[in-house]
This record gives structure tokens, sequence and C-alpha cells, in this order.
């Protein structure tokens, strides 16, 4: 991977926010076009536009009352729409102060001017992440011939005023507007995602289509810090594993950690379920991962991929390709560690995110978690590839602490069948500098349908 560009574990990677779907009667529902068809409602506060942050990316609106007003309200263009369908209506809301209510105002004229009644979501508890709001098969009010979009921020009865911020609006009739997300089960979304905003931690997920009975499986490594910041010891990671329908739009993902490992040797370790998630994806290169651990720590990271697609979105089998040596891979007799593998053809580079324990660890907690990223270029259609290992410190559990990562040693990664692979090793700086070993690799689950078996 260009040191350059990839370098900080888990870099920007930009690229363009998918078109809102055709059948979306919303004008402007990404906000790309800053406030055009967005107005202000009558009981005052303001509108602005937040350009560093949205779903599935910046920028999104900010509905903010105000000492006078606490209340506040965006409306949308006038839509033409009348009683004879149903509708559904999805947004994306984040809640800085107060709750967001949002939902349709219907008029029983064409131009939305006389007003018939409104419908909206519940309160939703001042959610300080960015999640999904909304409702489906809703009925119009008997009359109704246009609506407007409404984006409300409510303040509680202790708050002086809200402040919600909206973004990824939809709104149309019952069943025309799902295509703000993509099926998962394909494994193109397999790879590495991050988000931009809290660069130096991230995901690596991989998907497998029809990996039990028609219904498709992901296995995830979720590499993070504490919640406070530190050096090595404030390093976590988790994995994560989901099952998921031919056409399932999202999945519910289960959170595990492992404890008690030793780096590169036994014993081996037991996932325990310590959370929740759901992982949707907007297009090929953007998706939302929410979270809730069992402690009560909640939230959702806006996820993009780090390297080219590959393979994602197109209806004919995947070609064979060096993008089928992607996948999760382990040593069995140290179960409970292991590394998961991006290698991608289109830009020639391999991401590899390498989950781990301190040397000699004896019982341990989680503070005894290690993980490490490596990364480089290769030569396309070889086996072999020649990687850099980076060690990164300083971070906090999802957010923008500064991260630092520095080259602790190097790796080459070699693929002797779809299933069998080698990592050797040699550490030259921090902890584990001077220690070298090589690691026998089978691949954890079924191998991607891209990878060419005759090697």
């Amino acid at each position: 991977m260009r040191h350059a560009l990839y370098v900080a574990s888990i870099l920007a990677f930009a690229s363009a926010a998918t078109a809102a779907n055709a059948s979306n009667l919303v004008q402007n529902p990404e906000f790309d076009a800053g406030l055009n068809g967005w107005t202000l409602g009558t009981g005052g506060g303001a509108l602005g536009l937040v350009e560093n942050s949205g779903i599935p990316s910046a920028p999104s609106i900010r509905v903010t009352g105000d000492a006078g007003t606490p209340d506040a309200a965006a409306l949308s263009s006038c839509i033409q729409i009348d009683d004879s369908v149903h509708v559904d209506f999805f947004a994306y809301a984040l809640s800085g102060i107060g709750s967001s209510v949002a939902g349709f105002q219907a008029y029983s004229d064409t131009a939305c001017t006389t007003p018939i009644s409104a419908i909206a979501t519940a309160p939703d508890d001042a959610l300080p992440y960015w999640h999904e709001i909304g409702f489906t098969d809703q009925a119009l009010p008997a009359g109704t011939r246009s609506a407007q979009v409404l984006l409300t921020s409510e303040a509680s009865a202790s708050d002086l005023f809200a402040d919600v911020l909206y973004d990824h609006i939809a709104f149309g009739p019952t069943g025309t507007i799902p295509g703000d997300r993509i099926a998962i089960a394909q494994e193109g979304l397999t790879g590495t995602w991050y988000n931009p905003e809290t660069s130096g931690q991230g995901f690596e997920f991989v998907i497998s289509p029809d990996a039990n009975g028609g219904n498709g499986s992901l296995f995830g490594a979720w590499f993070t810090y504490d919640i406070d910041a530190g050096g090595p010891d404030s390093q976590r990671w988790f994995s994560l594993q989901a099952t998921f329908g031919p056409n399932d739009a999202s999945a519910n993902v289960t959170i595990y950690q492992n404890i008690g490992g030793s780096f590169d040797s036994p014993p081996s370790t037991t996932a325990v379920a310590v959370g929740t998630g759901t992982l949707t994806f907007f297009s090929c290169e953007s998706g939302l991962f929410t979270y809730a651990f069992d402690g009560g720590l909640e939230g959702s990271i806006p996820i993009r991929n780090l390297l080219p697609n590959v393979e994602c979105g197109s209806d004919a089998p995947p070609p064979l390709s060096d993008f089928g040596l992607t996948g999760a891979w382990y040593d069995p007799t140290t179960s409970g560690q292991g590394i998961v593998a991006e290698v991608n053809p289109v830009d020639a580079q391999v991401f590899v995110g390498w989950y781990t324990y301190s040397l000699g660890n004896e019982g341990g907690d989680v503070s005894q978690q290690r993980w490490f990223s490596a990364q480089g270029g290769y030569t396309v259609n070889t086996d072999q590839m020649d990687l850099t290992v980076y060690a990164s410190t300083g971070g906090t559990f999802d957010s923008s602490a500064t991260v630092t990562t520095q080259p602790v040693g190097t790796a080459t990664l070699t693929f002797l069948t779809c299933f069998d692979a080698t990592l050797d090793y040699a550490f030259t700086d921090g902890e584990l500098a001077g220690l070298s070993g090589s690691i026998e690799l089978t691949r954890l689950g079924p191998a991607l349908e891209s990878c060419p078996l005759a090697r």
C-alpha cells in the first residue's frame, strides 16, 4: 500500500456519495445543493449546512431553535402526492440537544398552502449519533393533494433550545424508495472500512453470500482503542459475526471480545459476546455500523471503503482474481488471534489487520490485547506479498483523537492455496523488537468465489 496515502493504519480514502434513488420525491435529500429546496418553518429558529458530518457522507442540515423558540423545523419543497397511495419515510438524525421528530405535513391543495395534519415519528430520546428514523406503509390523510417533509428539533423541558442534524431523507409511495441501501450478500463488500473522521481505527469484513443454506455470513475484525488514550495497552479489538438472508439490506451483528492470549503462542482463547450491532451499506463505497455494548455504551460509525471497489455491484459472477485471496486467516493452534487481509488487484495493494496479544501474557485482561496493521504493494498474479508492519497508539474509542502510527517491522504473506498461507514476520522496534517467526495460516470460513483455486 502506498505509504504516503494509507499510513496511520486506516487513513482517508475519498469517494463520491451515491445519488439518491430516482423514486425519492424529496428534492435535494442529501443537501449536496446546500439548503436549496428547504425552508425554515414559521415557528422560528435557524437552518444551517454542516460540512463535516453526514450519512452516508457530509454535508447535512442543522435544525436549531433559540431561546425564544426552542423548537424549530425544516420544510422540504412542495411534493405532489394524493391520498390514493400509502407512503414510506426514512431519514437519519443526530441529536446534539433535544430530540428529532420528523415526518410530513399533508395539505388539501396542490400548492402546500392549506394544511390538513402532520404525521411524524416519536421523539428519539436525544440520541447523539447517526441513526435511522421513519415509518412505512403510512396512509395519507383523506383529501391530501400535496405534502412537505418536516425535519423538526424538539427541546426537552430542561433545554433552552434544540439542535438536531438530518441527512439522507427519503419520502415516496410505499415500496418505491428502498434503493437507499444495497443487499449485503455480496462478497465485493469484503474489505477494509473506516470513518474518515476517526482515521487510525476501523474494520475489516469478510462476507460470504451463500455460506449456510442460501443465507450469507459475515466475519469482521474491529480495530480500535480504549475510551481513554494511552500506549499499546490501550489498543482494543473485537470480532464481529452475523448471518443474513440473500436480499437483506442490513445484518444484525454480534460483537465478541477475546482476552487471555499470548502473541503467536498458545493458549487458544474463547470469544465472549459483549454487545450487538447493525451493519448497513448504502452503496459499494459507504455504510453505517451501529453498536450497543452490554455495559451501555452505544453509537454509530459512518464507514467508507479504504481500497477501490473490485467486485461489488456486478450481477455477473466475480472473475478469478487475487481479490479472492482476501479473507480471515488464523493458526488453529492459537485460535483467538489471526489476520484479516485484503488483496486488492485494482491498485495492487495489500492491507492486513493483525489482531493478537502482548508477549507472554498469563491470564491477562483487555489491556493485553494488541493489534498491528501491515501494508504494501505487490505484483498482481503473484502469491507473495512483502509488507511493512505498523503499530498505532494514542487513539480513543470512536473519536478523532490523534493517532501515532510507526513502522515496527516487516512481514511476508505467502498464499499456498485458497485455504493455506504463511506469515513470516520480523519486528525491529516497539514492544516486540528483535522477535521473528513464521505463522502457518488456515482460512477461516469458505473461500471467496473469486479465489483462483489452481495457483
